[in-house]
C-alpha cells in the first residue's frame, strides 16, 4: 500500500471486501495485466481444509503431514520412508502405481511428494510455513483471516490487485480468488471445497490434536531434546524453540507443543502423556518410569519395548498383528515388525520407546 494516500487506501480496502464477498470488479477491467509470478503464498498460521481441495500439480511434503480420512493420494506420488498410510508403516520410500484412498491413520513423512490429482479432505490441517505456489485458488466459501495480506497480482472476482492489500477482518470469499507470490494467509484461514493448490507447493502438516504432550514432574529430558515454541514449562510459555544442552529434570508439570522432540536417554514419569506432534530422536531409547498415556496415534520405533501391564488400544497394530479390542499385555513385548499404537493406549513402567518413534 506504500505510496497510496490514506483516502485511496480505504477505498481500495472497501472495494476489496465487496469483491471478495460479491465478486464485483475492483479496478478498471481494461487495466488488467496477465502476470506470471514465481514464488508462492505462505501460511503465517495454521489453516484448515474445510472441503476437498485438489492439487493441480506435484506438491512436496516438507514436514510430517496428517491427511484426513477421505483424502486421495494420486498415482505417481512418492511416500517417504517412516510414513504411515492407512495404519501401515512404510519402511522405505514407495512410488504409488495407482491412487490410494485415505481411510484414516495416514501421516506422510518429510520428503514425500503428492502428485497432481491428489485431494486433501476436510479436516486436514496445514501448518504455518506451508507454501502454496502462485496460481493456487481459494474457492467460494473460503475464509481469509484478519491479518492476511493479498499480494499484488492476486486475482479477486476476476480482477488483478494492483497493490498488496491487508485484510482487516475475517472475510469469506464470494466467488474465488487466485493467490499471487508474496501472499500471506493468517492463522484461522479456511480453504473451502473446490480449491486448488498449484504445482510446486510445499506442505507442512499440523496435527489435528491440539493438546500438547504432558511431561509429569520427575521426568528427565535428555540433552538434545527440543522444546517447541508455545510449550509451557513450570508455568512459563516459550516464545521460541529451545534445544536442551544438558539433561533436565522437570520439577513441575510441562506441556510440550507439537514439533517438540524428546532425545534418547530421557525418562517419562507416571502421569505423562504423549500427544500428536511429538517424536523421539537421537541414539538411545526413552524409558517409561511410570504409566504414560498415548493421546495421539504413536508409531513406535524398531527396538521399542512394551512392558507387561501396558494397555494396547483397539485398532493398534503390533508386529503386524491388528488388535481388535483393548488388550493388556501379560508379558513384555519387543517391537521387531513395527507397532502403531492407537490413541488411548497406555505404556506401563519399564516400557522403552526407541529413536524414530513418532506421535501423530
Amino acid at each position: 500500500m506504500k505510496g497510496i494516500s490514506m483516502g485511496m487506501s480505504k477505498r481500495i480496502t472497501a472495494s476489496l471486501m465487496i469483491g471478495l464477498m460479491g465478486c464485483l470488479p475492483l479496478f478498471d477491467q481494461q487495466a488488467q495485466v496477465a502476470l506470471g509470478l514465481g514464488g508462492g503464498a505462505s501460511l503465517a498460521g495454521a489453516a484448515t481444509v474445510a472441503g476437498p481441495t485438489q492439487l493441480g500439480g506435484t506438491a512436496s511434503v516438507a514436514a510430517a503431514t496428517a491427511l484426513a480420512a477421505g483424502s486421495s493420494i494420486a498415482a505417481g506420488s512418492v511416500i517417504a520412508a517412516v510414513s504411515v498410510v492407512n495404519g501401515s508403516y512404510c519402511g522405505s520410500a514407495i512410488a504409488l502405481a495407482e491412487a490410494v484412498s485415505v481411510a484414516g491413520g495416514t501421516t506422510l513423512a518429510a520428503g514425500s511428494s503428492l502428485a497432481a490429482g491428489s485431494t486433501l479432505a476436510a479436516g486436514t490441517a496445514l501448518a504455518a510455513g506451508t507454501t502454496l505456489a502462485a496460481g493456487s485458488t481459494l474457492a467460494a466459501g473460503s475464509t481469509i483471516a484478519a491479518g492476511s495480506v493479498l499480494a499484488a497480482g492476486s486475482v479477486v472476482g476476476g480482477v488483478a490487485l494492483a497493490a498488496a492489500t491487508s485484510i482487516a477482518s475475517a472475510t469469506t470469499v464470494g466467488c474465488g480468488a487466485t493467490l499471487a507470490a508474496g501472499t500471506s494467509l493468517a492463522a484461522g484461514s479456511s480453504i473451502a471445497a473446490g480449491s486448488s493448490i498449484a504445482a510446486g507447493s510445499s506442505i507442512v502438516g499440523a496435527a489435528a490434536v491440539a493438546a500438547g504432550t504432558a511431561i509429569a514432574a520427575g521426568s528427565t529430558l535428555a540433552a538434545g531434546s527440543v522444546i517447541a515454541a508455545g510449550s509451557v514449562v513450570s508455568g512459563a510459555s516459550l516464545a521460541s524453540a529451545t534445544t536442551l544442552a544438558l539433561a533436565t529434570t522437570v520439577s513441575g508439570a510441562a506441556t510440550l507443543a507439537a514439533g517438540s522432540s524428546i532425545a534418547g536417554g530421557s525418562a517419562l514419569a507416571a502421569g505423562s502423556a504423549l500427544a500428536a506432534g511429538t517424536s523421539v530422536v537421537g541414539a538411545g531409547a526413552v524409558s517409561v518410569a511410570g504409566s504414560t498415556a498415548v493421546a495421539g496415534t504413536a508409531m513406535a520405533g524398531f527396538g521399542s519395548t512394551l512392558a507387561a501391564g501396558s494397555v494396547i488400544a483397539a485398532g493398534s497394530i503390533v508386529n503386524g498383528a491388528t488388535v481388535a479390542s483393548a488388550t493388556t499385555l501379560a508379558s513384555t513385548t519387543s517391537v521387531w515388525g513395527g507397532a502403531t499404537l492407537a490413541a488411548g493406549s497406555t505404556l506401563a513402567a519399564g516400557s522403552a520407546l526407541a529413536a524414530g518413534t513418532m506421535v501423530f
